[in-house]
């Protein structure tokens, strides 16, 4: 009897331990970061407070690419995010002839589907996609399957997001939010897929 307790309690301290370790790398695995290349466009995700644009306009006055297409929808009656942060970019010295607005976006999924539109009409072969750091997992994985695998056409350049620590992302409280949130849309998305 006190050897199956052994081992009962032997296996516990194994599934804890790989549990805790698992969760140590959660922020981790959330986040991906490619060198950016020369590309056609640079598309950059609505969902934050200006951090994507400016990370955007960066990248764009290093020379990535000659236009900016800016995701996202109706936030407020008639204004969009795309709207927004076409003034954000303006006002950071980007010509509003380089701007490309796609403001019919409510998720990732669809600011995949209007971009390619915008990439197919405009004849775009390639794309820096701007993101925050933690979202960049979830957005490669949406943009692959919506341009059905042709990945060596995006780099996925995140926008550092200062109040979020992947390596420690458990000591706030806005770190435990966004990557239970970001779990959670990450697995329904990979479920949606399935089926």
């Amino acid at each position: 009897m006190a050897r199956l307790f052994k081992s009962k309690l032997l296996w516990i301290l194994v599934a804890l331990s790989t549990l805790l370790l698992m969760l140590r790398f959660a922020g981790d695995f959330l986040v991906l970061a490619d060198e950016p290349t020369k590309a056609d466009a640079i598309i950059v995700l609505s969902g934050d407070d200006g951090g994507r644009t400016e990370r955007a306009v960066e990248l764009y006055h290093q020379g990535y690419a000659p236009y900016i297409i800016l995701s996202g929808g109706r936030v407020y009656q008639e204004t969009t995010m795309a709207e927004l942060m076409q003034k954000h970019a303006i006002k950071l010295g980007v010509p509003k002839e380089a701007i490309i607005l796609e403001n019919k976006s409510s998720s990732t999924y669809q600011n995949a589907a209007h971009s390619k539109e915008i990439m197919e009409k405009y004849q775009f072969k390639s794309a820096i996609v701007v993101s925050s750091n933690y979202h960049m997992r979830r957005t490669k994985l949406v943009f692959e399957q919506v341009f059905q695998g042709t990945s060596d056409v995006f780099a996925y350049v995140p926008f550092d997001n200062q109040d979020y620590n992947p390596a420690r992302w458990w000591e706030k409280n806005r770190g435990i939010m966004v990557t239970i949130t970001e779990y959670i849309k990450l697995i329904g998305y990979v479920l949606r897929m399935a089926t």
